[in-house]
């Protein structure tokens, strides 16, 4: 299913959306690169290397020139952090194998080094700069990106990686054999309802990012919101059941999240 993406390109108004569409290009490029572009006899130095040539504004070997050329220029235009950017490339090779967290702790430090410095670029180029937007933006990074995490549980542990702390997974008595199969027992819904209750908590800390935005984009932000809590209720309704059958929205939920969002609404059951 294609999930809601908040400050995707569809949105920005015609001036600014060129500069977004570049930062999505530099995050969605990383997403997708495959796990060679990251060997070196040296993975650290690699890394390092590669992050002082984004501070730089630099050819990189991970990232085509045409890509990181309108990040860069992105950047210096709107006065944006390229710290930003090296942060994305730091977790980006994290994504190119396999991946385990310990604990949640663990796992918001990847979230807010991947997700979390994406949103703020994003933020910083919509004028969103405040401390406590930028808290807010954090916050929602991490709803957003642990939904998909849930939606495309199988397709991660498929490509060995794994967003659901291992603490966690000892304390429920739930396996990663038992995750990759399938087996959907009590203890497995007890794990995964845990997860939506963390989803939920993170969407309701960051509700108040509309607050500070313009009606229009307020009403889009509203959207994104909503669609993101019905995502977690459709996968509550089946039981936490994401193996059987892809994950889908119907006409009717997207046509209430609409509604819901033009009349103020901010949750549904």
């Amino acid at each position: 299913m294609r999930l809601p993406q908040p400050f995707n390109t569809a949105v920005w108004p015609k001036a600014l959306r060129p500069a977004a569409q570049a930062l999505w290009d530099w995050h969605e490029h990383l997403a997708h690169r495959e796990a060679r572009a990251f060997e070196a006899a040296d993975r650290h130095a690699f890394l390092d290397a590669e992050c002082a040539q984004v501070e730089e504004g630099a050819e990189l070997r991970v990232v085509p020139a045409p890509v990181a050329e309108a990040a860069y220029a992105v950047c210096r235009t709107h006065s944006l952090p390229t710290a930003l950017l090296a942060e994305q490339v730091r977790a980006a090779v994290s994504l190119s194998a396999p991946l385990r967290f310990e604990s949640y702790a663990e796992l918001q430090g990847f979230v807010q080094q991947w997700a979390g410095s994406h949103a703020r670029l994003l933020a910083r180029l919509a004028g969103y700069t405040g401390g406590w937007q930028v808290r807010y933006v954090d916050v929602l990074a991490r709803a957003f990106f642990l939904t998909g995490r849930l939606v495309y549980l199988p397709d991660d542990l498929a490509r060995d990686h794994l967003f659901i702390p291992l603490d966690e997974l000892r304390q429920a008595e739930v396996t990663v054999e038992q995750l990759r199969a399938g087996t959907v027992d009590e203890a497995l819904r007890r794990l995964l309802w845990k997860q939506a209750v963390r989803i939920r908590d993170a969407f309701a800390q960051g509700q108040n990012l509309g607050n500070d935005m313009p009606r229009g984009h307020a009403r889009v932000f509203k959207r994104w919101w909503l669609g993101g809590l019905e995502v977690v209720n459709q996968i509550e309704r089946r039981g936490y059941d994401v193996w059987s059958q892809p994950l889908t929205l119907s006409p009717v939920h997207r046509f209430r999240v609409r509604m819901q969002a033009l009349v103020g609404k901010t949750s549904f059951r």
